[in-house]
């Protein structure tokens, strides 16, 4: 989220305040924490405006067909003003399969099926408050899209920027009379990372095993919240490109030892590799750092790290060391090399090649 913008979370909340309800909603993107919220303090409006369990209707949206979802929303309410229709997961938003399209992006068939759900977003009825709630990728090209973004509210969940959640975890920690020690709540979120459903639920294991004591410090988070695999390459990528060997390879052996299988170890490395070349080349391109997330489709907090790590290697080095985990990976698919001593010869020839390349 750039400086400035508006959570779209505490944006609808102040609408739900402030009583203005849109008629259609899509409420889409990677946080589910606050979709979820935001489909929880809707039902909650409708509640305290006397709404019965009869009029909230929560359909599975991935086997459902337009037709119905017209259906549900056409009818009329029981004992309230209003109806609240959620079609959780539609599949109607998904960006389509490479198929044989109309010239707006479209599959001719999918359209006509949709029809008469595009009709109703453009004209809905007045008692149905109608909510579409997805995670999944979606095609901004398609005409529901365009059409609830015309005529009702879409909104992307995207994770907060890092200041968001570092006030979002001292907050939670607060309301249950706790608060971190310097440091502790950084440490908190590279172990967790932005996902807010992951940092609640390490809070919560945090707060239950600080009982009696009221500062969380770094020693309890990392006893508590082992650090996910991705934060466990970048250490190892970044021992290399510091040139702490025995770092890396310790490392690498430490992954080996939880049970990671080398070859999700080997794509994730080869990820990590792939995002420090194309830091460093959109950096050297004059590229905006505030820019780089939205372009590679990545948390502010990894570019950040990423741009730092990427001044270890140059942009020859880097694409040499894709090659070699190319070659890498078929050897060990293909019995001809054994995991970590053939890492243990790749980790060791680049950290030989130095920063210059």
């Amino acid at each position: 989220m750039s400086r400035g913008a508006v959570n779209p979370f505490m944006e609808f909340d102040a609408s739900l305040k402030r009583g203005v309800i849109a008629q259609v909603y899509l409420f889409y993107g990677e946080e589910t924490y606050l979709r979820d919220l935001a489909l929880v303090r809707l039902k909650e409006y409708f509640e305290q405006g006397g709404q019965a369990d009869l009029d909230v209707d929560v359909i599975e949206g991935e086997t459902t067909d337009p037709t119905e979802v017209v259906a549900r929303a056409e009818t009329l309410p029981f004992f309230a003003a209003r109806r609240l229709v959620v079609i959780k997961n539609p599949s109607f938003f998904k960006a389509a399969k490479r198929v044989v399209e109309a010239s707006d992006g479209e599959n001719p068939k999918t359209s006509n099926r949709e029809a008469s759900l595009l009709q109703y977003i453009k004209d809905p009825s007045p008692t149905t408050c109608l909510v579409f709630s997805t995670g999944e990728n979606i095609d901004k090209r398609k005409r529901l899209f365009q059409a609830v973004k015309k005529y009702g509210r879409e909104m992307e969940f995207t994770y907060l920027s890092p200041g968001d959640l570092s006030r979002w975890v001292a907050k939670r920690v607060g309301q249950a009379g706790r608060k971190f020690a310097p440091g502790a709540a950084n440490a908190l979120l590279d172990a967790a990372g932005p996902s807010l459903q992951a940092l609640s639920l390490e809070i919560e294991k945090l707060i239950n095993y600080t009982a009696g004591r009221e500062v969380i410090t770094t020693e309890e988070i990392r006893l508590m919240c082992p650090p996910r695999l991705e934060d466990n390459i970048f250490a190892v990528v970044d021992a290399v490109g510091s040139r702490r060997y025995r770092e890396a390879l310790t490392g690498i052996k430490d992954m080996l030892a939880t049970k990671e299988p080398p070859l999700k170890v080997l794509s994730m490395i080869a990820r990590q590799f792939r995002i420090l070349l194309m830091v460093r080349d959109l950096t050297e391109r004059g590229c905006p750092a505030r820019e780089i997330p939205e372009r590679l489709k990545i948390h502010p907090f990894v570019a950040q790290k990423a741009a730092t790590q990427s001044r270890n290697f140059s942009k020859p080095l880097l694409t040499r060391a894709l090659s070699a985990l190319s070659e890498l990976d078929v050897g060990v698919k293909t019995g001809k090399m054994e995991f970590y001593p053939a890492m243990e010869t790749f980790l060791l020839t680049l950290g030989a090649r130095g920063k210059g390349g």
